[in-house]
Protein backbone atom coordinates (compact mmCIF):
# COMPACT_ATOMS: atom_id res chain seq x y z
CA UNK A 1 0.00 0.00 0.00
CA UNK A 2 2.64 2.47 1.08
CA UNK A 3 4.46 1.82 -2.27
CA UNK A 4 0.98 2.62 -4.14
CA UNK A 5 1.12 6.02 -2.49
CA UNK A 6 4.36 6.97 -3.55
CA UNK A 7 3.58 5.92 -6.97
CA UNK A 8 0.59 8.15 -7.05
CA UNK A 9 2.66 11.34 -5.35
CA UNK A 10 5.11 11.46 -8.23
CA UNK A 11 2.95 13.37 -10.73
CA UNK A 12 1.81 15.93 -7.94
CA UNK A 13 5.65 16.44 -7.30
CA UNK A 14 6.48 16.67 -10.81
CA UNK A 15 4.12 19.36 -11.18
CA UNK A 16 5.17 21.38 -8.50
CA UNK A 17 8.83 21.58 -9.64
CA UNK A 18 8.03 22.65 -13.05
CA UNK A 19 5.48 25.48 -11.73
CA UNK A 20 8.21 27.00 -9.69
CA UNK A 21 10.99 26.37 -12.23
CA UNK A 22 8.37 28.49 -15.02
CA UNK A 23 6.43 30.50 -13.54
CA UNK A 24 7.01 34.50 -14.32
CA UNK A 25 8.91 32.79 -17.05
CA UNK A 26 9.85 35.74 -19.60
CA UNK A 27 8.48 35.09 -23.33
CA UNK A 28 8.94 38.16 -25.06
CA UNK A 29 6.49 36.97 -28.04
CA UNK A 30 3.36 37.13 -25.06
CA UNK A 31 4.28 40.82 -24.15
CA UNK A 32 1.82 42.08 -26.66
CA UNK A 33 0.41 45.97 -25.68
CA UNK A 34 -2.73 45.29 -28.22
CA UNK A 35 -5.00 42.17 -28.20
CA UNK A 36 -8.49 42.68 -30.13
CA UNK A 37 -9.42 38.76 -28.81
CA UNK A 38 -13.47 38.63 -27.30
CA UNK A 39 -14.69 36.78 -24.75
CA UNK A 40 -18.01 36.64 -23.43
CA UNK A 41 -20.20 34.35 -21.39
CA UNK A 42 -23.19 33.89 -19.64
CA UNK A 43 -24.40 33.96 -16.43
CA UNK A 44 -25.05 31.55 -14.90
CA UNK A 45 -21.37 30.81 -13.57
CA UNK A 46 -21.02 34.32 -12.05
CA UNK A 47 -21.71 34.67 -8.24
CA UNK A 48 -23.59 37.59 -7.03
CA UNK A 49 -24.10 39.20 -11.01
CA UNK A 50 -27.65 39.35 -11.34
CA UNK A 51 -29.50 40.88 -14.68
CA UNK A 52 -29.64 40.14 -18.35
CA UNK A 53 -26.70 39.35 -19.95
CA UNK A 54 -26.26 42.08 -22.70
CA UNK A 55 -25.85 41.03 -26.25
CA UNK A 56 -22.96 43.45 -26.60
CA UNK A 57 -19.58 42.21 -27.94
CA UNK A 58 -16.71 42.78 -24.91
CA UNK A 59 -13.31 43.27 -25.46
CA UNK A 60 -10.73 43.98 -22.67
CA UNK A 61 -7.03 44.67 -22.12
CA UNK A 62 -4.88 45.23 -19.17
CA UNK A 63 -1.37 46.12 -19.07
CA UNK A 64 1.06 45.73 -16.49
CA UNK A 65 4.79 46.81 -16.24
CA UNK A 66 8.09 45.14 -14.74
CA UNK A 67 11.76 46.45 -14.40
CA UNK A 68 12.80 49.97 -14.21
CA UNK A 69 12.77 50.00 -17.64
CA UNK A 70 8.91 49.56 -17.53
CA UNK A 71 8.46 46.58 -19.94
CA UNK A 72 4.37 46.05 -20.40
CA UNK A 73 2.86 42.77 -20.04
CA UNK A 74 -0.27 42.58 -21.67
CA UNK A 75 -3.95 40.07 -21.47
CA UNK A 76 -7.57 39.87 -20.88
CA UNK A 77 -9.73 37.47 -19.16
CA UNK A 78 -11.61 34.82 -20.78
CA UNK A 79 -14.54 35.57 -18.41
CA UNK A 80 -16.56 39.22 -18.86
CA UNK A 81 -20.04 39.78 -17.82
CA UNK A 82 -21.99 42.89 -18.75
CA UNK A 83 -25.41 43.24 -17.12
CA UNK A 84 -28.28 45.96 -16.99
CA UNK A 85 -27.74 47.12 -20.17
CA UNK A 86 -30.86 49.57 -22.36
CA UNK A 87 -30.25 47.86 -25.74
CA UNK A 88 -33.25 50.18 -26.67
CA UNK A 89 -31.21 53.15 -26.50
CA UNK A 90 -28.09 55.08 -28.15
CA UNK A 91 -24.90 53.34 -27.61
CA UNK A 92 -23.44 55.37 -24.68
CA UNK A 93 -26.81 55.87 -23.03
CA UNK A 94 -27.62 52.09 -23.00
CA UNK A 95 -23.91 51.92 -21.22
CA UNK A 96 -25.35 54.44 -18.70
CA UNK A 97 -25.43 52.25 -15.13
CA UNK A 98 -24.53 48.99 -16.70
CA UNK A 99 -22.75 46.45 -14.75
CA UNK A 100 -19.41 44.46 -15.23
CA UNK A 101 -17.87 41.52 -14.19
CA UNK A 102 -14.26 40.21 -14.61
CA UNK A 103 -13.18 36.80 -13.29
CA UNK A 104 -9.79 37.08 -11.95
CA UNK A 105 -8.75 33.11 -12.08
CA UNK A 106 -9.82 33.16 -15.69
CA UNK A 107 -6.94 35.52 -16.65
CA UNK A 108 -4.74 35.31 -19.62
CA UNK A 109 -1.48 36.55 -21.03
CA UNK A 110 -1.17 33.89 -23.66
CA UNK A 111 1.73 32.30 -21.33
CA UNK A 112 0.42 29.52 -19.41
CA UNK A 113 3.28 29.55 -16.51
CA UNK A 114 2.87 33.07 -16.24
CA UNK A 115 -0.61 32.85 -16.09
CA UNK A 116 -0.83 30.21 -13.31
CA UNK A 117 1.84 32.90 -11.28
CA UNK A 118 -0.59 36.05 -11.51
CA UNK A 119 -3.82 34.24 -10.80
CA UNK A 120 -1.71 32.04 -7.72
CA UNK A 121 0.31 34.81 -6.16
CA UNK A 122 -1.89 37.64 -6.77
CA UNK A 123 -5.86 36.90 -7.76
CA UNK A 124 -5.31 34.05 -4.55
CA UNK A 125 -4.38 36.65 -2.40
CA UNK A 126 -7.10 39.16 -2.48
CA UNK A 127 -10.04 39.21 -0.44
CA UNK A 128 -12.14 38.12 -3.81
CA UNK A 129 -10.38 37.01 -7.09
CA UNK A 130 -13.38 38.99 -8.52
CA UNK A 131 -13.32 42.54 -9.99
CA UNK A 132 -17.04 43.87 -10.39
CA UNK A 133 -18.05 47.82 -11.23
CA UNK A 134 -20.37 50.02 -13.23
CA UNK A 135 -20.15 52.99 -15.86
CA UNK A 136 -21.74 56.79 -14.56
CA UNK A 137 -22.84 59.19 -17.21
CA UNK A 138 -21.09 58.73 -20.50
CA UNK A 139 -20.37 63.13 -21.55
CA UNK A 140 -18.09 65.20 -23.02
CA UNK A 141 -15.37 61.83 -23.79
CA UNK A 142 -15.36 61.08 -20.32
CA UNK A 143 -17.19 58.68 -17.94
CA UNK A 144 -16.80 57.84 -14.35
CA UNK A 145 -16.07 54.05 -13.68
CA UNK A 146 -17.08 52.68 -10.60
CA UNK A 147 -14.54 49.65 -9.81
CA UNK A 148 -14.42 47.36 -6.90
CA UNK A 149 -11.45 44.91 -6.07
CA UNK A 150 -10.14 43.41 -2.83
CA UNK A 151 -13.05 44.43 -1.23
CA UNK A 152 -12.47 48.22 -1.83
CA UNK A 153 -14.85 50.52 -4.46
CA UNK A 154 -12.61 53.52 -6.20
CA UNK A 155 -14.06 55.83 -8.31
CA UNK A 156 -12.02 56.38 -11.64
CA UNK A 157 -12.39 59.16 -15.03
CA UNK A 158 -11.97 57.39 -18.16
CA UNK A 159 -11.82 58.60 -21.52
CA UNK A 160 -13.77 57.19 -24.13
CA UNK A 161 -13.95 57.94 -28.12
CA UNK A 162 -17.42 55.97 -30.10
CA UNK A 163 -16.37 55.08 -33.88
CA UNK A 164 -19.09 52.85 -35.67
CA UNK A 165 -21.08 51.66 -33.24
CA UNK A 166 -18.28 50.94 -30.89
CA UNK A 167 -17.10 52.84 -27.72
CA UNK A 168 -13.38 52.57 -26.29
CA UNK A 169 -13.10 53.53 -23.25
CA UNK A 170 -9.08 53.78 -21.50
CA UNK A 171 -7.68 54.41 -18.46
CA UNK A 172 -5.74 53.50 -15.55
CA UNK A 173 -5.49 52.33 -11.89
CA UNK A 174 -2.83 51.57 -8.90
CA UNK A 175 -2.85 48.41 -7.40
CA UNK A 176 -1.81 50.10 -4.21
CA UNK A 177 -3.04 53.94 -3.99
CA UNK A 178 -6.11 53.25 -5.37
CA UNK A 179 -7.25 49.52 -3.60
CA UNK A 180 -4.48 49.46 -1.00
CA UNK A 181 -3.84 45.71 -2.15
CA UNK A 182 -0.33 45.56 0.10
CA UNK A 183 -0.63 41.44 0.48
CA UNK A 184 -1.53 40.68 -3.10
CA UNK A 185 0.83 43.43 -4.97
CA UNK A 186 3.98 42.04 -2.38
CA UNK A 187 3.21 38.39 -3.20
CA UNK A 188 3.76 38.54 -6.80
CA UNK A 189 6.78 41.33 -6.07
CA UNK A 190 8.30 38.29 -4.31
CA UNK A 191 7.00 35.09 -6.76
CA UNK A 192 8.79 37.54 -9.80
CA UNK A 193 11.62 39.68 -7.53
CA UNK A 194 14.43 38.12 -10.00
CA UNK A 195 12.53 37.72 -13.92
CA UNK A 196 11.11 41.57 -13.31
CA UNK A 197 14.92 42.72 -11.75
CA UNK A 198 13.29 43.65 -8.78
CA UNK A 199 10.68 46.46 -9.68
CA UNK A 200 7.07 45.71 -9.96
CA UNK A 201 5.18 48.42 -11.14
CA UNK A 202 1.29 48.94 -9.18
CA UNK A 203 0.12 50.78 -12.22
CA UNK A 204 -2.35 49.15 -14.47
CA UNK A 205 -3.53 50.53 -18.22
CA UNK A 206 -6.89 49.08 -18.97
CA UNK A 207 -8.36 49.48 -22.21
CA UNK A 208 -12.08 48.04 -22.97
CA UNK A 209 -14.10 48.36 -26.38
CA UNK A 210 -17.90 47.56 -26.05
CA UNK A 211 -19.96 47.39 -29.30
CA UNK A 212 -22.91 46.36 -31.07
Amino acid sequence: MEIKKNRKNIPLFLFVFLFILFSCKDNSASNKTTHSHDYQTGNQEKPGITGTESGYKKEFQWTAYKTNRKVPVSGTFKKISLTNVREDKPLEESLEGAKFYLDGTTLTSWDTARDGTLITFFFKRLSSTDITGSFGKFANNKVFVFLSLDGKTVTKEFSYSVKENAVTLKGSIDILKDFDAQKAFTSLHRACYDLHEGKTWSEVDLIAKISR
